[in-house]
């Protein structure tokens, strides 16, 4: 009977653990490299510089040959719009992969 009992609470502490790992809210927002992620800290002053708030936008990174671009765009414009057209508008910052240099900076039209 103690081995009965035993293997009762051990399933259920299993299917507890089991149960608590499915219903887990967390959702993922986004997943990207770290490396992607000095590129957006080196865009960081001139959205700064803009007075642009990050929280308001979308960000993209846009890996070139010689340089990377980032570029903040508004979450309720359409996809495959060209072009900035929602709330916030659009902007980008071209760094250099070489000495992360800002090459240009400018809101998309």
């Amino acid at each position: 009977m103690k081995q009965i009992l035993i293997a009762v609470v051990a399933a259920a502490l299993l299917w507890g653990n089991f149960s608590m790992a499915q219903t887990n809210s967390e959702k993922v927002r986004v997943e990207f490299p770290g490396s992607c992620l000095k590129w957006i800290h080196a865009a960081e002053p001139e959205f700064q510089r803009r007075h642009l708030d990050e929280n308001n936008y979308i960000i993209y990174v846009h890996e070139k040959d010689d340089s990377v671009v980032i570029t903040l765009g508004s979450p309720d414009e359409p996809k495959g719009v060209r072009g900035s057209v929602g709330t916030y508008p659009g902007y980008e910052v071209e760094i250099s992969k070489k000495d992360l240099k800002i090459l240009r900076s400018n809101f998309i039209r």
